[in-house]
Parts: structure tokens; C-alpha cells; sequence
């Protein structure tokens, strides 16, 4: 059962609500004191969790359907997309890279759809959560249950944004389980925003004229220019061809940056003197090929009344997505 994204947060008795799990989802299947897990895409991913291989035993069934995610956790305890990419080989700007050992990784589970001989899915929500509230032999293992909270979405929201997680999701207390995306189970996302130093940018790809992507960096506490990633979406045909205007007024042979810039393609550098406006999903962690990078960046405009040195690392906010 999938969810469909919504722009605003509410509040309804009806409703109850969790928060997003920024991992990979995956459906437990539990029989003879054996896990497999699988895919949204039916894939097998059994041998890539080794440190769930327990899984069954922490589970009061002998055969049960379970619907989770795997999540990585950071220093502060949240859920971390970044971590599961390194930690099952992330993308590096197209780049396969070698998984990263020593990232452990929990199954929180948020839906049990079969249980000993019964199947649940035609059952309310809200029965399903009692029933799964008794499954778990033991609350510090690798299975975790997802709390919920009914009916405060509004305060779960704002509690999401002070903790820096991705958002939440809002679920129909009476819904019933349906293998699709349904409007009984919604997610809202919070995306940050950040002003960054326009320090150069790469070659265009395809059709796409005039520049890739931009590249972006923010200032340290040494008024270093660190590199911190690169947007390519979020321009038209009428802003790529404004934006390319200013960017080849400040070129420059020399990179502003401060170090290498990693994993870029062919860039070609400006003087340090626009600021992007950006949106963005999280910090990716820190990785062997350097320090931390924007997640999914998009670029939403110019700000010619920011000073680029004003560019500094912490200084994003966040909102609902819209």
C-alpha cells in the first residue's frame, strides 16, 4: 500500500499519524522461524540485511506478513536515507560506490497483514496496529514498531521539523489494505531551504542547452568556499537561458572552492558572486570522497539582495513541501 503526497499537514480524529521512515521499504515474510524480505519491486533483499537475519525470532508468530522499512540511524537517532545509500552503495553522481561497513540497520515495522492463518488486510487499520502491538518477544532487537499518534498532525509535523526528519505520514484509523497508492494513506514532506554560492557549473546534457547543472557551494567558519553539491532541475527554458546571461559574465579559470570538488563532470568555473536560492530533501552524511553534499537539490531563483559571504553552513529553514 502506497501513499499520495499531500501539501499541508491536518489535524482529524479519524486520521492517525507517524513518522516518515526514511529508508528502504520492505515486506517481512515469516514462516518456520525464517525471514525473507522483499521489495516494493518484488526483490529479494534477504542477503543484503545479514544483521536481520534474526528477524523471525524476535517475532510471537509462526508465520506472519509484515509491512516496514530498513532504516539507518544517524548520531541523533533519526532516520537517515543518506546512511542506507553508503550503507547499501549509494550513487555517486552515477558512480556505483562499495558499500560501507560498520552502519547498522533496524526493520521498524508499521502494518502486519497476515497472521498464523488469518489474513488481516480486510481488517480497520486501527485493528491491525492492536495486533501488531503484540508481536514484538523483545523492544531493544533489530525489529522496532513505528509509533503512532492519533488525530495531531499538525504538532507531529512541527515536532518533525525541529528534529530535522524528512515529515510524516497520515493513515485512515479505519482504512482498509490495498496493494496501490490510495488516498486512505498520506505522506507530507518537509523540504529545507538554503541560499548557496554559485561557483561554477558543468556541461549540458542531451537536448538540455546552455549548462547542466550549477555548482553550489556555502562558506565555513574559516571563509573557506566548501563544495556542497550541484542542481540541475528546477529551470526552465527562459531561467536556464537568464542564468547562463550572468554565468558567463563571471567566468573564471580558477575554482573558487576551497579542496577538490568531488565526483563533478567536466565544470567550468565562476567568480564566487551569484546566490541560488535552494530547495533541498537533507545533508547526505559526510562519505570517503568528501564532506557533506545536499540531497536532491533544486534550484528556485537568483538572490541579488544576499551577499555571497552571508552563504554559511546551518543557516537553512524548513517547510512543508509543496
Amino acid at each position: 500500500m502506497l501513499t499520495t503526497p499531500v501539501e499541508k499537514a491536518f489535524d482529524d480524529p479519524d486520521w492517525l499519524f507517524e513518522i516518515k521512515l526514511d529508508g528502504y521499504r520492505a515486506v517481512a515474510f515469516i514462516e518456520n522461524g525464517r525471514a525473507r524480505l522483499v521489495s516494493r519491486n518484488q526483490n529479494d533483499l534477504t542477503a543484503q540485511y545479514p544483521e536481520l537475519a534474526d528477524l523471525a525470532a524476535e517475532i510471537n508468530a509462526k508465520m506472519a506478513v509484515l509491512d516496514g522499512e530498513v532504516v539507518a540511524l544517524d548520531e541523533q537517532g533519526r532516520p537517515s536515507f543518506s546512511l542506507m545509500q553508503q550503507r547499501t552503495g549509494l550513487r555517486s553522481y552515477g558512480r556505483r560506490v562499495a558499500p560501507k561497513a560498520g552502519i547498522s540497520i533496524l526493520y521498524y515495522v508499521f502494518d502486519v497483514l497476515y497472521l498464523d492463518g488469518e489474513d488481516l488486510r480486510r481488517l480497520p487499520l486501527e485493528q491491525r496496529k492492536a495486533r501488531l502491538a503484540t508481536l514484538l518477544r523483545k523492544k531493544d532487537g533489530v525489529v522496532r514498531i513505528s509509533d503512532h499518534f492519533v488525530g495531531q498532525g499538525r504538532d507531529l509535523l512541527e515536532a518533525a521539523t525541529k528534529a530535522g526528519l524528512e515529515g510524516i505520514v497520515a493513515k485512515r484509523r479505519s482504512s482498509l489494505y490495498v496493494e496501490r497508492r490510495s488516498h486512505e494513506w498520506l505522506k507530507i514532506k518537509l523540504k529545507h531551504q538554503i541560499e548557496c554560492v554559485v561557483g561554477g557549473y558543468t556541461d549540458p546534457e542531451g537536448s538540455r542547452a546552455h549548462f547542466g547543472s550549477i555548482v553550489l557551494g556555502l562558506y565555513d567558519a574559516e571563509d573557506r568556499l566548501i563544495h556542497v553539491g550541484q542542481a540541475g532541475s528546477g529551470f526552465d527554458h527562459k531561467t536556464l537561458e537568464a542564468v547562463w546571461k550572468w554565468l558567463q559574465k563571471i567566468e573564471s579559470a580558477k575554482s573558487p572552492f576551497f579542496g577538490k570538488v568531488e565526483a563533478l563532470r567536466r565544470a567550468h568555473w565562476v567568480k564566487p558572486e551569484l546566490v541560488a536560492q535552494i530547495e533541498f530533501g537533507e545533508w547526505t552524511h559526510s562519505t570517503e570522497e568528501g564532506g557533506p553534499k545536499l540531497r536532491a537539490p533544486v534550484f528556485l531563483g537568483l538572490r541579488d539582495d544576499k551577499d555571497p559571504h552571508e552563504c554559511r553552513m546551518g543557516q537553512e529553514t524548513a517547510s512543508e513541501e509543496k
